[in-house]
């Protein structure tokens, strides 16, 4: 399922459905699973200390 908008108002639209909302003037809203896909794969210069 996808998340449309209009205005204050935000449906989650079947596959089946999509057309008739993008005709009706709705916006489709990106998905957030990209950034936090994006977030996780940032690595950092950092070392990992171990005691003996």
């Amino acid at each position: 399922m996808t998340k449309y908008k209009m205005g204050a108002i935000v449906k989650e639209v079947p596959k089946g459905s999509e057309k008739w909302y993008r005709l009706a003037g709705w916006k489709k809203l990106e998905s957030k699973k990209q950034e936090t896909k994006e977030a996780k794969d940032d690595k950092t210069d950092t070392k990992e200390t171990t005691t003996t």
